[in-house]
């Protein structure tokens, strides 16, 4: 009997600790279940109202507040508030836009914490800091850190892209290893109709770089992007 009571012990112990992450599992699940269903809406082009985003968002900033770093839910609250910072205009109300930027860079900087590893995360956090001032070294950093967790991520480079199209010159160069590891994996690997989506008109200060890595490509290759009117 001596035996047995310490493993009944420490079964006791294992399910009643399950039992408290259960419990907290469920009250977050309902806590959030509004952001998350409202997240659901906003990437499935589910109509929604300006108001309905506001609220939301404030109610995501308590994963913040909570310190909540279940997958679902970080993910769900970010999806809000972007969308909230996306309906702010800096001309008509710069006010309101700085606050939801300031917000969205405080979440992300949690979900940043909470998944050090994910490529999107530090995507986005690059596009906010660069919404507050375009500093080239501290964009280079967030990109690479972007390149080096999601290199390949389909939805992610698209994103990349849309930073590398507009960024200045300073930007291109502070991450230039950067930028050249996305175009070679964009135009050795993607198919063509992801790379018309996001070469077919580079920026003007990409296009030296992308004229570059087209050039080092093999001669097939540089045959079917010239048919995709890829590259100079």
């Amino acid at each position: 009997m001596l035996r047995v009571r310490p493993a009944i012990a420490l079964f006791v112990v294992m399910c009643s600790i399950l039992l408290v992450f259960g419990i907290r599992d469920l009250a977050a699940s309902v806590r959030f279940g509004r952001v998350m269903q409202l997240a659901r809406h906003l990437e499935t082009g589910t109509p929604v109202s300006r108001g309905t985003v506001a609220g939301l968002a404030e109610v995501a900033d308590e994963v913040v507040s909570g310190g909540h770093c279940r997958a679902d839910i970080v993910r769900a609250g970010l999806t809000v508030k972007l969308a909230a910072l996306d309906q702010r205009n800096s001309y008509h109300d710069y006010d309101a836009w700085a606050g939801a930027l300031a917000a969205a860079e405080n979440y992300l900087r949690h979900a940043i914490g909470c998944r050090p590893t994910d490529g999107n995360l530090w995507l986005r956090f690059a596009m906010v800091r660069r919404a507050v001032a375009e500093q080239p070294t501290e964009i280079a950093f967030l990109m690479q850190q972007s390149v080096y967790y999601a290199p390949a991520e389909q939805g992610v480079l698209v994103g990349r892209f849309a930073v590398w199209n507009d960024a200045a010159a300073t930007t291109l160069e502070a991450a230039r290893s950067a930028v050249e590891t996305d175009l070679a994996t964009v135009l050795r690997h993607g198919e063509l109709p992801l790379i018309r989506r996001i070469l077919q008109k580079p920026g003007e200060r990409l296009q030296p770089l992308v004229d570059a890595a087209v050039s080092s490509l093999s001669t097939e290759r540089r045959a079917a992007l010239a048919g995709a009117k890829i590259g100079s």
